[in-house]
């Protein structure tokens, strides 16, 4: 990559005592500054603490929520009676999202779910499909999970691209604006393939009571 774009790669000034930046050469390395391999001080001081970084990231995301994601299964699931693994991985994501979530009535929900979604279970595809068809007065706590999963990022792409988002909009010459209206430019800037026309901007103002009189 830097000979992509012509960078010239050295080593970083070196001391034997350094708090704010990797030292990974002592004295007992018997390693003298002019001889270190560049490759070797960057592998150790950016490569490495990145791959470790990443896979501690990916076992927190996958491994350690491995449980708690296996109760969302559950919801889907095409048995007719919950065997007791289910069931356990229910108790676990209802554990999770207490107390939002009523853990001695969301299983007792789920078994009477488990009648529905088996008359319905070729018109779901995704977890808003599910949602559609879960009434929230009957299952009020499986709609509160279903909600929960349809709003789970993926990744941190999607939060990270509204913070941006955010920067750009929230400007230092804009500091004095309200909520209100910051919310609707961000959204105006997120949303960007939902076409707004004129007429209905105006009709969304003419709703509002104004002092001053707007003629058309």
């Amino acid at each position: 990559m830097a000979k992509i774009i012509s960078l010239n790669l050295s080593v970083k000034r070196i001391t034997k005592r350094q708090t704010n930046r990797a030292n990974p050469f002592t004295d007992s390395d018997n390693n003298k500054i002019s001889e270190i391999n560049v490759e070797h001080y960057y592998q150790t001081t950016i490569f490495i603490p990145y791959l470790d970084f990443f896979i501690a990231q990916l076992e927190e995301r996958f491994t350690a929520h491995k449980t708690i994601f296996k109760g969302f299964e559950t919801i889907f699931s095409k048995n007719q009676f919950l065997n007791a693994s289910e069931i356990e991985s229910f108790k676990n994501l209802a554990d999770f999202y207490s107390p939002h979530i009523n853990k001695d009535n969301s299983l007792a929900e789920l078994k009477i779910w488990q009648t529905k979604i088996l008359d319905n279970f070729e018109a779901i595809k995704t977890g808003l499909d599910t949602l559609q068809i879960c009434s929230s007065s009957i299952y009020t706590n499986l709609n509160k999970l279903l909600k929960i999963l349809c709003v789970l990022p993926i990744s941190t792409s999607t939060p990270e691209r509204t913070f941006s988002t955010l920067k750009r909009v929230n400007t230092y010459t804009r500091n004095s604006m309200l909520e209100d209206r910051l919310n609707g430019l961000t959204l105006l800037a997120v949303h960007k393939d939902i076409s707004i026309t004129p007429d209905e901007v105006l009709d969304e103002m003419s709703k509002k009571p104004r002092k001053l009189e707007l003629i058309l």
